[in-house]
């Protein structure tokens, strides 16, 4: 019986730094400025956080809202152990309570394609009558993007490289990095 090829696995020291943990915090804050801004007048705010990889980021931005939040995860996949989208989404979880006439605010690590966003929103809107529906990004890939999604509070644009860290993941390795880097030499990336 034959394993699967594990993949390369790189030591931080091979990455270079696209975003430091500083510049993310600072981003963070300043997003959460925003969305306070946005939800002033609103008496409570339901999150809902696309795992895996937004949970650095929906850790740290809920730290900085100052309405009151109600917290739900989702899990989706489009990845696997790929570094491009595999073109479907896998819904894992999707177990969430009645939206129906609340203030939801869905947050996600990054967008790339647009399809698990895109996905995730009808899926909601044909479930729920929220009275607002809103999406948080702290990375917008703009150049991938395939299908139409409104990104309302978005933390850093980006190109078409592959990142890792704060939770981003490559095979589900550099999740726990406090920055977001990239591998010097994208190619390097392979499965086996």
């Amino acid at each position: 019986m034959s394993q699967a090829a594990s993949p390369t696995v790189y030591k931080p020291e091979q990455l270079d730094i696209h975003f430091s943990e500083a510049q993310i915090q600072q981003r963070i804050q300043e997003m959460a400025g925003q969305i306070n801004e946005t939800y002033a007048g609103c008496d409570k705010l339901i999150i809902v956080a696309v795992l895996k990889g937004s949970f650095m980021f929906v850790a740290d931005l809920i730290r900085h809202i100052k309405i009151p939040c109600q917290i739900e995860f989702v899990r989706l996949a489009s990845y696997g152990n790929g570094q491009v989208s595999s073109g479907s989404v896998k819904p894992v979880d999707l177990s969430l309570p009645s939206l129906s006439g609340e203030n939801v605010l869905i947050v996600e690590d990054i967008i790339d394609t647009g399809l698990t966003l895109h996905f995730f929103m009808d899926y909601v809107k044909s479930l729920h009558h929220t009275q607002s529906l809103r999406l948080a990004v702290l990375l917008d890939k703009k150049e991938a993007r395939q299908n139409e999604v409104q990104v309302d509070f978005s933390g850093f644009t980006v190109g078409n490289q592959f990142l890792v860290g704060y939770g981003l993941d490559y095979a589900g390795y550099y999740r726990n990095l406090p920055y977001i880097g990239v591998v010097r030499d994208a190619g390097q990336f392979t499965e086996g």
